[in-house]
């Protein structure tokens, strides 16, 4: 039984009780659900009112003096839903006001005397002081009922709603409480950790939050991660799973900041989320042709690098930066065109990436121009880094469809400078001595003297 029933019930004992002190033949409970529009709860004897459920009909309410707390009715005044369900002709109708008692809900009660029960009315005499008397405290005594109900009501339309938004949101939710055995879960998580949705025993639960985590590639992170949850039931923590090809992202915390009345647990699917940032990031950071780093990616990490590691001596590990240009790479576009010359350039990085360590830094820097962060490394290994890279190039054509297209480089390289030479600075001396490779032939390395 919902509690709203309970509540019925009450409103027909207290319909009961009535009925007996006026002697009436009928008694109604009426609540004023909206302006011009009154819904009957119950009556003494039931006369089917769930199939009236609402009368476009307006309260006569009373003053909160109390002085009217009744008025007598006509027939014409009753609502035509009365009067067509009736099996007996009223011949005497009286409204008592409770609304000025209620807090949530206005109404009253309504009574009804036949030719018979007339002649017994003890509430007949509405301006006796002993009917009046009568009236009063059964006034509130309604509008206490009347307000429990609605309270009841809202109550359930509150749970049903919170009821239909954890059972239908796509997230999956767990709740546990310290006070019982089981904890509730939704279909989205029962469908995650393959239970049932609803009430489900909690060490249930819990095996199948460690079953599935264990399962997760990430499983010894998250087990460190959760670790603290064993020695302090009011942590929260924000972690993400790493599940057969999914990503999830797990909140857990105490209910209301206390793990000692419970726990929630909000599983989010976050796949989708994640590879669009892994996208944005490589369209951020590197260059679509080539799928290299671009210019600001290079910069970026570079700059690092030289914060990172110390000015050193001369014969000491230093940076070295590699600039690499390739040779007449107008005419390669206008002999075999623009897409020839894209398979160029992609081919050009794929060669310069394979002959380079994994800690070196290989970007595009613009057009047909590369450009190469060596790290860690001495001046005679710098300088065979950037031979490796020309000769590379120069060691068999790149193939396009049906041609064989020769590649060459210019390669220019400076190494860092002692006192406090900048990334830029090492920059422009790897660029200045391009340059003169270019000048002095093409298809060479030109360092700087004494490298």
């Amino acid at each position: 039984m919902t509690a709203q029933a309970t509540q019925d019930d009450a409103l027909v004992s207290f319909l009961h009780g009535v009925c007996q002190l006026a002697q009436c033949r009928l008694a109604v409970a009426l609540w004023q659900r909206a302006p011009g529009e009154v819904a009957p709860l119950c009556s003494v004897p039931s006369i089917g009112l769930a199939h009236t459920p609402v009368w476009q009909w307006q309260l006569p309410v009373s003053p909160k003096t109390g002085a009217q707390t009744v008025r007598h009715l006509s027939r014409k005044e009753l609502p035509s839903l009365v009067t067509a369900g009736l099996s007996f002709n009223p011949v005497s109708v009286a409204y008592v006001d409770c609304s000025a008692f209620g807090r949530v809900a206005g109404g009253g009660f309504m009574l009804l005397w036949d030719d018979v029960s007339a002649s017994r009315q003890d509430l007949a005499d509405v301006d006796g002081d002993e009917g009046d008397a009568t009236l009063q405290w059964l006034r509130p005594v309604y509008a206490q009922l009347l307000d429990a109900r609605q309270w009841e009501a809202q109550n359930e339309d509150s749970a049903a709603q919170f009821h239909h938004v954890f059972d239908s949101v796509p997230q999956g939710i767990i709740v546990s409480s310290a006070r019982h055995a089981k904890a509730q879960i939704n279909e989205a998580a029962a469908t995650l950790f393959q239970l049932t949705a609803g009430w489900v025993p909690a060490d249930l639960v819990a095996q199948a939050l460690r079953d599935t985590r264990s399962r997760c590639e990430n499983a010894a992170e998250l087990e460190q991660a959760y670790a603290p949850l064993q020695r302090d039931l009011d942590i929260g923590l924000v972690v993400n799973w790493c599940l057969d090809d999914r990503v999830w992202r797990v909140d857990t915390h105490p209910i209301l900041h206390s793990g000692h009345k419970g726990r929630v647990w909000l599983f989010q699917d976050i796949t989708a989320q994640i590879r669009l940032e892994r996208v944005l990031r490589m369209e951020a950071n590197h260059d679509p042709l080539t799928g290299l780093f671009n210019r600001r990616a290079f910069f970026d990490r570079a700059h690092v690098a030289f914060q990172q590691l110390p000015e050193a001596a001369k014969d000491a590990e230093r940076l070295a930066v590699v600039m690499l240009d390739i040779d007449h790479f107008k005419r390669i576009n206008d002999l075999y065109g623009h897409p020839a010359g894209d398979q160029v350039l992609k081919e050009v990085a794929r060669r310069a990436k394979s002959v380079l360590r994994d800690g070196d830094v290989l970007a595009r820097y613009g057009g047909e121009e590369f450009i190469v962060l060596l790290t860690a490394t001495h001046r005679d290994a710098a300088r065979a880094a950037a031979e490796r890279l020309r000769a590379v190039m120069d060691a068999q054509p790149v193939q396009v469809d049906d041609q064989a297209i020769t590649v060459r480089v210019s390669v220019g390289l400076a190494l860092r400078g002692g006192g406090s030479e900048t990334l830029q600075q090492t920059i422009g001396r790897a660029d200045a001595n391009l340059y003169r490779a270019k000048r002095e032939g093409r298809n060479r390395v030109v360092g700087d003297e004494g490298d």
